[in-house]
């Protein structure tokens, strides 16, 4: 009867562990590195996200080159207004440029999300200031 209890307990240590793990972002054999206008990472499981914030001002012309793979799982690459608002979704497993027009000053996120994904992202993006040429 003593082993019976020790190994329920085990088991329920276990499954509890499980869970509690099943809700934590995950990186597995994860190479990244962000600098002020990149962010890029490959890995073999990233379940979480990464985040850069963008200071931009109304007028300024925002320049974003992107390039991903997956393999498996979920990517999606995003950047997102000073309220929080989708402004941009970039295309996954794929390579593009993209120009957008600032509409509102403040801090932009850009936002790289993974579920369960086997792969690799990098997103560069550089500002012209309104009126410089």
């Amino acid at each position: 009867m003593d082993k019976q209890w020790r190994k329920r307990l085990l088991l329920a240590l276990i499954g509890g562990s499980l869970l509690l793990l099943a809700g934590c972002e995950k990186q597995v054999m994860y190479v990244g590195s962000s600098t002020p206008h990149q962010m890029k990472a490959s890995y073999w499981l990233l379940s979480g996200t990464e985040k850069k914030t963008l200071k931009l001002k109304k007028g300024d012309t925002l320049y974003l080159s992107y390039a991903s793979k997956v393999e498996k799982g979920e990517l999606s690459m995003k950047l997102y207004d000073p309220d929080h608002k989708l402004f941009k979704e970039l295309e996954t497993n794929k390579k593009g440029e993209e120009e957008v027009e600032i509409q509102q000053t403040g801090s932009y996120k850009l936002e790289v999300v993974g579920a369960g994904a086997k792969g690799s992202y990098k997103v560069s993006y550089k500002t012209k200031k309104e009126g410089s040429g």
